[in-house]
């Protein structure tokens, strides 16, 4: 009896002992990061910060939701950061420090918003992170820049969508990527969460994750466990 009582102390310290992976904190980081610009093809200067790791660390791009600015992911890229990723976020065009106004977009325009994240990951190459591991994670209608710009691009190994829609601004979801990734909603927000059900019926890749009462976009971070749930599949697949 006493063995087996010592055994099960054991066992007890051992499962009290295994880190557990916490929600980062929720708000813009306070200090001087890291930043700079970079320019796309089309000649937008592209505002981005950098979270870097260790030389040769698996590279992350973080892409935000329409009229917010790439402060949004702050505590998230740090958190990332600190499970050994180099990880940007940018100002997207129209946005934040990044040149023009997404209120004038035609568009032609926000489709162009996948130049900004081909500016952002030379930045990356320079950074001497590991680009043929590249992970997107987008955000509403940063998860749809972020599907269709990985669609194009071998190095991106898989995406993480937050509350993608199949068109948000002209910008129309490329279902097309023959990779594993990730499409997460939140079932009272219908748009989403039945767009997420249709790219999850029409590409096999696609692995759903669908929460309640959970918010749009990067709001879901607050009242769910999609970080853990996020690094858990980057772990598995980048």
């Amino acid at each position: 009896m006493k063995i087996q009582l010592s055994i099960i102390f054991l066992i007890f310290l051992i499962a009290c002992s295994q880190p557990v992976d916490e929600q980062p904190t929720l708000k813009p980081l306070t200090g001087k990061l890291p930043s700079g610009t970079a320019t796309t093809v089309d000649g937008h200067t592209i505002s981005y910060q950098i979270f870097a790791s260790s030389p040769g660390s698996p590279a992350i791009i973080l892409l935000h939701m329409l009229g917010r600015t790439r402060t949004d992911w702050d505590s998230v890229a740090k958190w990332l950061q600190g499970k050994g990723y180099t990880v940007m976020t940018l100002d997207l065009r129209g946005h934040g420090q990044s040149t023009g106004n997404w209120e004038e977009f035609t568009p032609e325009d926000f489709n162009k918003m996948t130049l900004d994240v081909a500016a952002v990951k030379s930045v990356l190459q320079h950074q001497k992170a590991d680009v043929t591991r590249l992970a997107i994670i987008g955000a509403s209608i940063g998860a749809n820049i972020a599907l269709n710009y990985a669609v194009k691009d071998s190095d991106v190994k898989t995406v993480i969508l937050l509350s993608p829609g199949l068109e948000y601004r002209g910008i129309k979801l490329d279902v097309q990527f023959n990779k594993p990734f990730l499409v997460v909603a939140s079932s009272e927000d219908k748009y989403s969460a039945q767009s997420s059900q249709q790219v999850a019926n029409k590409n096999s890749y696609a692995k759903l994750v669908m929460y309640k009462n959970a918010g749009h976009g990067t709001n879901m971070f607050g009242k769910t466990e999609l970080a853990p749930t996020m690094l858990d599949w980057l772990k598995e697949n980048v």
